[in-house]
């Protein structure tokens, strides 16, 4: 039991903390928005973490790569495997909405119209931005991830004269985590704050009109999170790296539950991956990546939205062209649209243009996105580490694990 307790005792820890906060927001209800300050604490730290961590690691990652012919690999399997997974989680939602019909019986309220419903479709803006400080921001890390690949190569082209960089960017690296665990002391007063605010502010909408469809998608996420990650993993590096991913699984899927913030997860989910013992030079570019790209929570959430709206609307949603329509349309706006900077309503708009609901619908999708955004963001955060694992095994090898494994007790021998 006291090895148990020594294992995960900061799981422990960060899930009373958020069992609390959860306990206190049903009482005090919207009141618990005074906690705002010590939860902004928290996460506006983890997001200052954020940038020099991309930056440094992912640098010192591609630029130790002797045959750059890997970094191919890698983005080539990350995104093969983000689309998979992503159609993938559309069946997951699709199956048990088309049987259960969370849309049947919905009366939605309709007096509300769209203000200010805009999205923006640059696409280019996920990959560039006009002014150099703009790299350095929480918003722009598509920009960042491809601004430090190149700049990454071009170290390697540097030669002697960047083998100085790439060992002050490992060094920079180890400060920076170092950091990240600092901030994580704060861990459980920050979610348990804002697990207070959440379930304060949107408690009550669960058993409204849309519980139906707000319960089927929590059954939905919770199976998904559960196999779809053991699989992965499995896939990745056997039952070791089940084992490996499953001990570690908390921090980063109780931070997303806390934050609903990718970006803020992304330190932890890195520590993550480290902890796992996933090679650097796939962590530091497949995680950030699929911090931006690889959402499978969100793919779930515009299934569920669009099988409870055509029911609300007098659609058969299980036909051939509306059930392939769907997923295509939650994968592209999920994926893609997920990550362009300022998108707005990109998603709901363009489910309203490809089925034909009128614009109204709007607020309702952003109503049930709202309500569902922490276990969508749980599911998109903790599934970039299961596709680094496979990502893993195809560019080191099935053996990867038990090599990263012996290095590690190699390194703590001779320390």
């Amino acid at each position: 039991m006291g090895k148990i307790w020594q294992t995960y005792k900061s799981s422990f820890i960060l899930l009373a903390a958020m069992i609390i906060g959860g306990v206190i927001g049903m009482f005090w209800g919207e009141g618990a928005s005074v906690l705002q300050p010590v939860a902004d604490t928290f996460l506006n730290l983890l997001y200052c973490c954020v940038v020099p961590l991309i930056f440094c690691s992912l640098t010192s990652a591609i630029a130790k790569m002797d045959d750059l012919s890997k970094l191919k690999k890698i983005m080539t399997t990350f995104l093969v495997g983000t689309f998979v997974t992503g159609i993938v989680a559309c069946l997951f939602m699709m199956i048990p909405a088309i049987i259960l019909d969370p849309g049947k019986g919905v009366v939605l309220d309709m007096s509300k119209d769209v203000q200010n419903a805009t999205g923006s479709l640059n696409i280019l803006a996920m990959f560039t931005v006009g002014d150099f400080p703009k790299l350095f921001s929480k918003a722009n890390l598509m920009a960042l991830i491809v601004f430090t690949v190149i700049f990454s190569i071009a170290v390697i082209q540097a030669g002697e004269k960047g083998k100085a960089i790439v060992s002050a960017m490992d060094k920079l690296t180890a400060v920076v985590v170092n950091v990240i665990n600092i901030v994580m002391k704060l861990a459980p007063l920050g979610l348990g704050c804002y697990f207070a605010i959440l379930i304060g502010k949107y408690g009550k909408e669960v058993i409204g009109p849309l519980s139906k469809g707000i319960i089927l998608y929590l059954g939905v996420v919770l199976v998904y999170y559960v196999v779809s990650q053991t699989v992965m993993a499995y896939i990745g590096a056997g039952m070791d790296g089940v084992r490996a991913w499953w001990r570690g699984a908390a921090a980063p899927t109780l931070t997303a539950l806390g934050t609903c913030s990718s970006a803020a997860t992304l330190p932890v989910n890195l520590m993550h991956a480290k902890q796992i013992g996933i090679p650097d030079d796939v962590a530091d570019l497949a995680v950030p990546l699929g911090a931006n790209l690889h959402k499978d929570g969100a793919c779930i959430i515009q299934i569920l939205k669009i099988s409870l709206l055509c029911t609300a609307f007098g659609m058969n949603y299980a036909t051939p062209r509306n059930m392939i329509m769907s997923v295509v349309v939650a994968v592209i706006a999920s994926i893609v649209m997920g990550g362009i900077p300022a998108g707005g309503y990109v998603a709901e708009i363009f489910i309203v243009s490809v089925f034909g609901f009128p614009t109204v619908s709007i607020p309702i999708m952003v109503l049930i996105g709202t309500i569902t955004d922490a276990p969508a963001t749980a599911i998109n955060v903790t599934g970039d580490t299961g596709l680094a694992m496979i990502i893993a095994r195809v560019v080191h090898g099935k053996d990867w694990l038990k090599k990263s494994q012996e290095k590690t007790q190699e390194g703590l021998q001779m320390a």
